[in-house]
């Protein structure tokens, strides 16, 4: 049986004021002639399929028509779950229907088991979707500390006969209490733990697992984070995206199939001056400005030469968060003098008379 792994579509997200859309359309079409091609016979979409809990109209055509050619025209499976970022009641709606036309979605319940069967056997499929610790001390124990005591619950029914897939969004993690710095990911818990015990995953010849954006595995190369099909930070620019395929035989056989975006994520980091000569890209842009002097309106500039230019920070830029670094009287001195101080701060001068002139006319 050939298993597709997906997670973490977040269609619909943004990057700056750009929709990703139509990078995500370029993506998913490829990611449809892979089902077609690699003769996939189920997909597995480990959560995260919205960028928000109520996505708009063309997230949610772009997903449907993306679902409805594989289990329509390709005739293949999916079993899908919600992760965080979902909102896991409004997934499940129509949900007998769905079922009826091989398209398996859970966003509420946590407690199911689907079972296929081919050459080799039967293959039970367990489908966990994001669930948050408030909700799991309400609803299934309230003496739920953590996301281990969580899935110790979830997982200790299983006998774990035939092959056993796992399908969850999670934080899954070699050392559980030990949070490693996680960059594009929004967290599973405000202020607490969120990492989970990977070793509960062990016993199954497959664990499908999504919420973290880099494609790597975990203890053992069958507990695996596909990661985004594309870039959705400038955290990732050096990842290679993919997609994930598990052939489950006598021996699990894993490929990564690259995907290419429509456009890519870049950061440059050089003189205004410089940056202008440059050749136009239609990559997204992050620069960042060597000039030790501010530049006058650098964004209107730059979009006209790249189209999706995302951000401006200057490389010599303040430490804000470093208290000591810029001391002024915010209380007792007026609007013009707080700013005379951060000028000298910042550029180590004085402000010049016409400098005073023109924050005097922002100033009215």
């Amino acid at each position: 049986m050939k298993l597709l792994h997906l997670s973490d579509l977040h269609i619909g997200k943004s990057i700056g004021s750009y929709s990703l859309l139509e990078d995500q359309k370029f993506c998913l079409d490829q990611i449809l002639e892979i089902i077609k091609n690699e003769k996939i016979d189920i997909v597995l979409i480990a959560g995260d399929i919205f960028d928000t809990s109520i996505p708009n109209n063309e997230a949610m055509k772009v997903y449907s028509d993306f679902v409805d050619e594989i289990i329509f025209n390709l005739k293949k499976k999916i079993i899908a779950i919600s992760g965080n970022h979902d909102s896991g009641k409004r997934l499940e709606i129509s949900k007998s229907f769905f079922e009826k036309n091989s398209y398996y979605i859970f966003g509420n319940s946590f407690d199911e088991r689907l079972t296929f069967e081919d050459e080799y056997g039967k293959v039970n499929f367990y489908p966990i979707p994001y669930i948050s610790l408030a909700r799991a001390k309400n609803e299934i124990d309230p003496k739920i500390e953590n996301f281990t005591d969580l899935y110790k619950i979830l997982l200790k029914n299983i006998d774990y006969k035939d092959r056993n897939v796992l399908i969850t969004h999670c934080y899954a993690n070699e050392k559980p209490f030990e949070d490693e710095k996680i960059e594009g990911e929004k967290p599973l818990t405000i202020g607490g733990n969120d990492a989970m015990d990977a070793h509960l995953f062990k016993n199954f010849d497959y664990v499908a697992l999504g919420h973290l954006h880099r494609k790597h595995f975990v203890l053992d190369e069958k507990i695996r984070y596909c990661g985004t099909f594309m870039k959705y930070s400038f955290s990732e620019i050096n990842q290679k995206k993919s997609v994930t395929i598990a052939d489950l035989k006598d021996d699990l056989k894993i490929k990564e199939i690259e995907i290419k975006p429509l456009n890519d994520f870049e950061k440059i980091c050089d003189y205004f001056e410089n940056i202008v000569k440059m050749e136009n890209s239609n990559s997204y842009l992050e620069f960042i400005l060597k000039d030790e002097n501010p530049i006058d309106s650098p964004m209107v500039k730059l979009k006209m030469k790249f189209p999706h230019a995302v951000s401006i920070s200057y490389e010599n830029s303040i430490d804000i968060e470093n208290e000591e670094a810029l001391d002024i009287d915010l209380e007792n001195l007026s609007v013009m003098e707080i700013f005379e101080e951060f000028y000298k701060f910042k550029m180590d001068e004085k402000m010049g008379k016409n400098e005073k002139e023109i924050f005097k006319k922002v100033i009215e």
